[in-house]
């Protein structure tokens, strides 16, 4: 977490997958898990909605790829 001004802190979250095929599978696993969509409406609409919630607490969310600066062949010895 940093803080982003006087009243905001940025959350960030990295992980890391085996493959973009591992990534993918993993996403669409969470994203069809009906108990886990209603957790999250449910979070929501305790939080005053999902509209709300975003406008309220969100300055921007972001998926993004990152790439390793570091050459992977030379760290497996």
């Amino acid at each position: 977490m940093l803080p982003h001004d006087e009243t905001t802190t940025e959350i960030f979250a990295i992980w890391e997958y085996d493959s973009y095929e591992d990534y993918i599978e993993i996403e669409n696993h969470v994203r069809s898990d009906k108990e886990h969509l209603q957790r999250i409406k449910n979070w929501y609409e305790e939080n005053g909605g999902k509209e709300y919630v975003q406008k309220q607490y969100f300055v921007k969310a972001r998926n993004e790829k990152i790439y390793s600066t570091i050459d992977t062949a030379m760290t497996k010895y």
